[in-house]
């Protein structure tokens, strides 16, 4: 079966799309883990041309969150219970990311001789180095861990927000704060790009609230999925081709932002529709799928200091080799990281 939508498709559900999030959540973490692996190797570099994709990943997962958070709050009829909330979400991301800290933290000072300050290791230990202008640890690689920050962030504003009627306005709002940020210049471009894809999901699950059991033009959204993409890649990658005036790059990043804002809702429908034709077609692929998406979080906390096995793989000409190890090894490390966090939460 096609997974795009056509003549003969059914329309599709709210829950079929509520459920698609665990496997649109797996997608875009690892095409995460795909676009950092340029960094480890001159070889992988002409994939690079494609790292733009990390930006529309990132966007996805943030709508994810405050789609499914919003949906929670919208079935409990508005109440949030802050306390017992706010534990569910320590517990759901610090103990995972403390323990791919300590690994990165290790790796860093093992293969590289990297020793952080005082400083740094507080603000990354609570997760909010980009909030107090530290360095971000790394293993040299890449600097993933930029992103718990702004996470925290929007879950420090979800609570406040959450019962705000129009969240449209919160889009604009969050839209128009991360223009200013473009102008300024003095924000993590990554985290003004994907910031409104957070308030995004909310919007989202109140337009599902009101409109009962069918999303609303699901088929219509998956359609113009493809249109949005070409949009991001000439915002993103059009400027190797033709110049601009300096003062139009606000601008210019502001329509990408506003692209990354809007394609996650489409993505998901792309994604429910591809979870159903495999749920009739190839169940035992979409389980193994499903499996590995559900170590997303963990693979994400893990994954660059094992570009360490890329770099040398790659140096010593068995690249694709190392490629293949890369991707077990951070399977493994991050399978083992989920088992931990279950046991920590009581899964």
């Amino acid at each position: 079966m096609n997974p795009m939508p056509g003549k003969n498709v059914l329309p599709l559900s709210s829950r079929e799309w509520l459920d698609a999030n665990a496997l649109t959540r797996g997608l875009a973490i690892w095409t995460v883990v795909a676009c950092h692996v340029p960094f480890a190797h001159a070889y992988w570099r002409p994939l690079a041309a494609f790292a733009s994709a990390g930006k529309l990943a990132v966007s996805v997962f943030l709508f994810l969150s405050g789609l499914m958070l919003q949906v929670q709050v919208n079935r409990a009829g508005g109440i949030l219970p802050l306390a017992p909330w706010a534990k569910k979400r320590f517990l759901r991301i610090y103990p995972v990311y403390w323990a791919g800290l300590a690994f990165t933290l290790f790796c860093a000072w093992f293969f590289r001789g990297k020793i952080f300050d005082g400083g740094t290791l507080a603000a990354n230990f609570l997760g909010i180095p980009v909030w107090m202008g530290r360095n971000i640890v790394s293993c040299g690689y890449a600097k993933p861990f930029w992103f718990i920050s702004l996470l925290l962030l929007c879950y420090v504003l979800f609570p406040p927000l959450c019962r705000v009627r129009r969240k449209s306005r919160l889009v604009l709002v969050a839209l128009a704060l991360s223009g200013l940020a473009f102008w300024r210049g003095n924000v993590m471009g990554a985290a003004a790009y994907a910031f409104p894809a957070f308030f995004m999901g909310m919007a989202a699950a109140d337009v599902l609230q009101r409109k009962g059991e069918v999303v609303p033009a699901a088929r219509l959204q998956t359609a113009l999925f493809p249109l949005l993409l070409a949009l991001l890649a000439l915002v993103f990658k059009g400027l190797r081709f033709f110049q601009l005036d300096a003062r139009f790059a606000v601008w210019i990043d502001l329509l990408g932002c506003a692209g990354l804002t809007l394609a996650p809702w489409p993505a998901l429908c792309a994604v429910a529709f591809l979870q159903r034709a495999l749920a009739r077609r190839a169940p035992a692929l979409l389980r193994g799928a499903l499996w590995i998406s559900g170590l997303s979080f963990a693979v994400y906390c893990v994954h660059e200091p094992l570009l360490r096995i890329v770099e040398r793989s790659s140096a010593a000409g068995r690249p694709w080799f190392g490629l293949l190890g890369y991707v077990l090894a951070t399977l493994g490390a991050g399978w083992l990281l989920d088992v931990l966090d279950r046991s920590i939460r009581g899964k």
